[in-house]
């Protein structure tokens, strides 16, 4: 859960939201190079969408990839 305005204001202001951040993003890049956010929890729960329209500002799943270099 994000309590941290900080964290939030910067979640708002990117176009791509929480899946940037999130351990169960795929990058999927296609051929002209455009990107997008593949998410793996919906191979098992159709709850989650496969590619869940952007920005994604709440998400149930979420769960925060360690190694993302954001300020934290």
């Amino acid at each position: 859960m994000m309590n941290d305005r900080r964290e939030i204001r910067q979640v708002e202001e990117d176009p791509v939201g929480l899946c940037r951040r999130c351990v169960h993003v795929q990058i999927v890049t296609s051929s002209r190079e455009s990107q997008f956010y593949l998410c793996r929890l919906s191979h098992t729960d159709p709850a989650f969408p496969r590619y869940p329209r952007l920005p994604v500002l709440e998400c149930a799943g979420f769960k925060r990839d360690d190694s993302d270099p954001v300020v934290r």
